[in-house]
């Protein structure tokens, strides 16, 4: 008879390093494209957010267990190291409230997943904007090839347009989520999620 550990294993280990691969390079492959005026910058999170869902929302009923939110969102925020130290730190700041949410929230509730990856989203819009608010002129000096289109975009995040490309992102995540549990409805059933 098979018994269901509520500890990661290996193979838990294992499937959410891969599939934060996949949603850094999903990150990117629509990032790219979609980030090249400050204006599409500014909004690419929410978009990214759609196609984003399923892979969070395939990690949360393949790797149903506590700390799975905590390690993905500390991955991914490792990851994104590549960008400033902001985003990094207002990820893995999601990735702990979310993980707290998921442990006091019933995790196999389709809501509780949907509550953390919106969470993780959010917190990840706020990590790549609050450097152009908080800290404009040393971002923009580290980044001096970039300072013409970063000066463009703190021109529209520095006002009202900040909060509705957060709140958009937020959308994006329900959004998102709703999306990955269609496409994966299978899973959802198998794993016996509401």
């Amino acid at each position: 008879m098979k018994t269901q550990t509520e500890k990661l294993n290996v193979r838990d280990f294992a499937t959410i390093a891969i599939l934060t691969v996949v949603e850094l390079a999903i990150y990117f492959v629509i990032g790219m494209p979609l980030g090249s005026t400050p204006l599409s910058w500014i909004f690419c999170l929410g978009i990214q957010a759609l196609p984003l869902g399923i892979v969070f929302m395939l990690m949360y009923t393949k790797v149903n267990k506590k700390g799975t939110v905590l390690i993905s969102g500390l991955l991914l925020a490792a990851l994104l190291l590549m960008s400033l130290w902001m985003v990094s730190l207002c990820v893995a700041a999601a990735a702990i409230i979310g993980e707290i949410i998921w442990e006091k929230c019933d995790r196999k509730k389709f809501s509780t997943m949907l509550i953390c990856y919106t969470i993780l989203m959010v917190g990840w819009y706020v990590g790549a904007f609050a450097p152009l608010i908080l800290l404009k002129d040393m971002y923009i000096a580290s980044l001096p090839t970039m300072a013409e289109f970063n000066t463009q975009v703190f021109d529209l995040v520095a006002g009202p347009l900040f909060f509705v490309a957060l709140a958009e992102t937020a959308v994006g995540g329900i959004a998102g989520s709703f999306l990955g549990k269609a496409i994966l409805k299978k899973h959802f059933q198998k794993a016996g999620i509401a």
